[in-house]
């Protein structure tokens, strides 16, 4: 049997926690993952894993093996790079991505992805609920920070975003605007809605982080018809730079508290393999290279 297979097999089982898991992203039959485990085993004159019905763990010649195989695999994946740098990558990719974001800024990166590489085939998800990777068998995924604590992710860095505040002209018109923070938490707002109730609002100061949850006479989980509530007078909104901005240029909406420091996240590229495939690393460079610099400063 191949060992360089077995290995990557191996590998997989360990860092998906089962064969079943192992079996389903490689296509291959639960017994055929048990035979290439068997075979290093095999191999090596000593167990890898210690199985019970529940959980399987690592015994310490299984964790030498782990820790010289993510090496042997990477040089291997390098010398596959080298090999193929010629060819065009091809096959699947799945991405996931907050709706707004997805909607304004990685849809039209995935298009022009595709227009310079045709052969792949992009599956986007959107959803302000962050999925698994692992078990939702995405490769990539944008998300906004910090980043939830309970998987193993590959992280880089791809943009900051300030939010900031805003309201329409009618709305200033009608109940006048806040100058400070006590003041904010007298006005109606459009938020976004977690569980069927608003957001928390965050705020620095020099004290720390202060958190608001001013009435809100509006609530959606999209950003966007969040900004269209605003701008018909329905509240203020607190909501990133990117998305506000242009309606700021039109007069649409006017901001608010512009003296306010304003709280900025990071957004992160996220994914769950370390030596991913090539059409897996030439996506998210793409994506990355097209985010840097578009969400904010």
């Amino acid at each position: 049997m191949n060992h360089l297979k077995s290995l990557r097999v191996f590998t997989r089982v360990v860092e998906l926690g089962s064969f079943a898991a192992a079996a389903r992203e490689l296509g291959l039959s639960p017994a055929a993952v048990g035979n290439h485990v068997r075979s290093l085993e095999s191999w090596f004159g000593a167990s890898l894993l210690l199985r019970t019905t529940r959980q399987q763990s690592l015994t310490e010649e299984g964790r030498e093996v782990i820790e010289q195989a993510a090496a042997i695999l990477d040089g291997m994946t390098a010398l596959d790079d080298l090999a193929c740098r010629n060819l065009e990558p091809a096959g699947p990719v799945s991405i996931s991505a907050p709706i707004g974001i997805g909607r304004q800024f990685v849809a039209p990166i995935i298009h022009r992805l595709l227009q310079k590489h045709p052969r792949l085939r992009v599956d986007l998800r959107l959803s302000d609920r962050p999925e698994d990777l692992v078990k939702s068998g995405l490769d990539l995924a944008v998300r906004n920070g910090p980043l939830a604590g309970g998987e193993t992710l590959i992280a880089r860095s791809v943009a900051r975003q300030t939010l900031v505040l805003g309201a329409a002209p009618s709305y200033a018109e009608k109940w006048g605007l806040p100058e400070n923070l006590e003041e904010l938490r007298n006005h109606n707002t459009v938020s976004y809605s977690r569980n069927g109730r608003p957001r928390q609002w965050l705020f620095p100061t020099e004290d720390g982080m202060v958190q608001i949850e001013p009435p809100a006479s509006f609530m959606a989980t999209d950003i966007g018809t969040l900004c269209d509530a605003a701008i018909n007078g329905l509240g203020i909104i607190w909501q990133p730079e990117w998305l506000l901005a242009p309606h700021f240029e039109s007069g649409a909406l006017i901001p608010v508290m512009v003296d306010q420091p304003a709280l900025t996240i990071d957004t992160y590229l996220v994914r769950p393999d370390a030596s991913p495939p090539k059409r897996v690393r030439i996506a998210a460079d793409f994506i990355a290279a097209g985010l840097t610099g578009k969400l904010g400063r």
